[in-house]
């Protein structure tokens, strides 16, 4: 379940640093008014576009602004987006912009008395884009498709504006991908499954490592053979070849026995003796240097592990204390006796210190973020620490065996280097030098058939990895198409009742059973029996409508899904709906919500159509904007 996304409120500055606009807005249901033209669209643009989303065509009042901010509460803390309106060399806003997130509320924001966080629209080397961070804070998952879905793509399936055909479920983006759409979609619904995506990578990775490791398998059977594809084997070679150069040895001795070593040998002894001294200090620092690295590596293990410790007893103390909420005692834990009840506001009831309230849960949340940024800047450092290691340890098994076999050579050039030889002599020295050639290529044999063993079984454990990884995925998929029929039947339960409430405009709307309402993310539309049925635009944007709403209306009675229960509406009475079947509409969507309570959701929509009730109802929000007095001020 993701947190809900509620706009606090909305403010706006000129490039002269005036305000242009400045509104408090409410939970539950929130109407901006005013005549067609009067910049009520534009209100809906800015905040869809300091929430994150990517706009760029503003009229010319909104591109004589410099930034605007809008205060938010996600998850229990509140924080204020702020983004800049920067403009090009032809005066039109630029595209993908940054956003700078605020700890704190509105004035604190203004007044320079919180912290900050600078972020970049899509993530760099060396900084996370804003949508990660937004994202944590709304408890939604980072997800893959193609591309990262970023807070712009979330958007389009919360914010209906009227740019958009009516045949586009989705805000109209020119460059839309079907994969992109099923993610956010699926996201949103609650079915997409953070386990499952990162199961369906583990199979991709399994089975791109069980290519890998056929292919290892078959090189080294090209030059390995038969006998020698097994540790056992080759072990069994070196040794017999050992044992025949310890013969050699012996025969060697008995005939030098008495002799003096021959000057002419010094040089070789000498040479032999640089080689082993020079490979034992690499040896040496080497093992030194795997020491340092394999602290470094336990430490920051550790390091990693309490700082994930830490992050997620922030997670559960700020999500205790908001479901606890403002939960009043009555009696004393220790003594159970009553407590008082004229204690004000804002202090505990036990030991009359300060309760923080909410800035208490924007802190937790704004420490909880830095945490995970420590934690993906350290494990990064890990892995590659990690591969060092590796690395390092295998060059380090290599030079021991180099040492190995000159320490051995040395060995023998102090036990035969004595003075001239008869000709058995020299026969057993040529023989001996034949045996230790074909130890040192066996010593490469025996790493060979190492490592073809080594591949071999990690190609059977890769295999046992697929098959427990497909059963997993099978599991995982199944639950995931439970959830998505409990959405589809709940949309089509909400989304025929909105059209049996129609102003009987559509006799198929008025006929429609729930099952003939489909709300198709994948292609981007929504029908009733057919795909391809066509209405009039006016019926065509209302049945979009719908299914928006329906979406919402769904997560408010769906507890697991992650749609924020927030939606923005551009003009309810676009493409030419009467005016009465407009009014009609918004009677029905503010009766159906009145069954929820306010704080569970928030719907901001424009409209020119308001009825006299609405209009001095609590529901609206500022003014009701005419040509003589637009939506922004001062420019």
């Amino acid at each position: 379940m993701a947190s809900n996304l509620f706009v606090n409120r909305l403010y706006v500055l000129t490039e002269l640093n005036q305000v242009a606009y400045d509104e408090r807005f409410h939970h539950g249901v929130n109407i901006i008014r005013g005549d067609n033209s009067s910049g009520k669209s534009t209100v809906a643009h800015l905040v869809f576009y300091a929430l994150g989303g990517e706009y760029t065509r503003f009229v010319d009042e909104a591109r004589r602004c410099s930034r605007v901010l809008v205060e938010v509460s996600l998850g229990g803390a509140t924080v204020t987006l702020e983004r800049p309106l920067d403009k090009d060399g032809e005066g039109r806003v630029k595209p993908r912009q940054g956003m700078t997130i605020h700890w704190g509320t509105m004035p604190e924001a203004l007044d320079g008395h919180c912290r900050r966080l600078v972020l970049g629209y899509a993530a760099g080397q060396s900084r996370q884009s804003f949508s990660a961070v937004l994202f944590r804070l709304m408890d939604m998952p980072a997800v893959q498709a193609g591309s990262a879905i970023t807070m712009h793509q979330l958007l389009r399936l919360m914010y209906v504006d009227q740019e958009s055909p009516t045949w586009s479920l989705f805000m109209h983006e020119q460059f839309d991908r079907q994969e992109t759409r099923e993610a956010v979609a699926d996201l949103l619904m609650g079915i997409y499954d953070a386990s499952l995506y990162g199961a369906r990578l583990d199979l991709r990775q399994l089975e791109a490592d069980m290519d890998e490791a056929k292919a290892v398998l078959y090189s080294l059977k090209t030059v390995l053979p038969e006998g020698g594809r097994s540790r056992d084997s080759v072990n069994g070679l070196i040794g017999r070849k050992e044992a025949e150069i310890e013969r050699y040895a012996r025969d060697i001795a008995r005939l030098r026995e008495g002799e003096s070593p021959a000057s002419a040998s010094r040089p070789l002894v000498e040479e032999q003796k640089a080689t082993v001294a020079s490979l034992a200090r690499e040896c040496s620092r080497m093992e030194e240097q795997a020491d340092l690295l394999e602290h470094e590596v336990q430490d920051t293990r550790f390091f990693i592990d309490e700082l994930t410790s830490k992050r997620a007893w922030l997670m559960q103390s700020a999500g205790t204390r908001r479901a606890l909420g403002s939960m009043r005692l009555d009696y004393c834990p220790e003594c159970l006796s009553p407590l008082p009840a004229d204690v004000p506001e804002g202090t505990c009831c036990l030991c009359k210190s300060r309760v923080e309230g909410e800035a208490g849960l924007t802190q937790a949340r704004r420490m909880a973020e830095d945490l995970a940024l420590q934690i993906q800047e350290f494990g990064a450092a890990l892995r590659a620490d990690e591969e060092r290691l590796a690395s390092l340890k295998a060059r380090l098994r290599a030079s021991r065996r180099k040492h190995r076999a000159a320490q051995g050579t040395l060995d023998e050039l102090l036990g035969t280097a004595r003075g001239s030889m008869a000709a058995r002599l020299e026969d057993l020295n040529y023989r001996q030098g034949c045996a230790r050639g074909e130890l040192l290529q066996y010593y490469t044999l025996l790493e060979q058939a190492g490592r073809y063993e080594d591949t071999a079984a990690r190609l059977s454990a890769l295999k046992e990895g697929r098959e427990s990884t497909c059963r997993l995925i099978q599991g995982l998929e199944e639950g995931q198409e439970q959830r998505r029929a409990e959405v589809r039947r709940c949309m089509q339960r909400h989304g025929v009742y909105f059209l049996h409430h129609d102003k009987e405009s559509q006799k198929a709307f008025a006929d429609a059973r729930p099952d003939d309402f489909h709300v198709d993310f994948s292609d981007n539309r929504v029908y009733l029996q057919q795909p391809h049925d066509r209405y009039s635009a006016s019926s065509s944007f209302f049945l979009k409508l719908v299914a928006r709403f329906s979406l919402l209306f769904a997560s408010l009675d769906i507890p697991w899904m992650r749609y924020p229960r927030f939606i923005l509406a551009d003009n309810m009475e676009d493409k030419g709906i009467e005016t009465g079947r407009a009014q009609k509409f918004q009677q029905t969507l503010i009766d159906s919500l009145a069954r929820y309570p306010d704080d569970q959701y928030q719907v901001i929509y424009t409209t020119s159509c308001i009825t006299p009730q609405l209009e001095h109802s609590p529901y609206v929000v500022g003014e009701h904007y005419g040509m003589g007095h637009k939506s922004l001020k001062n420019v």
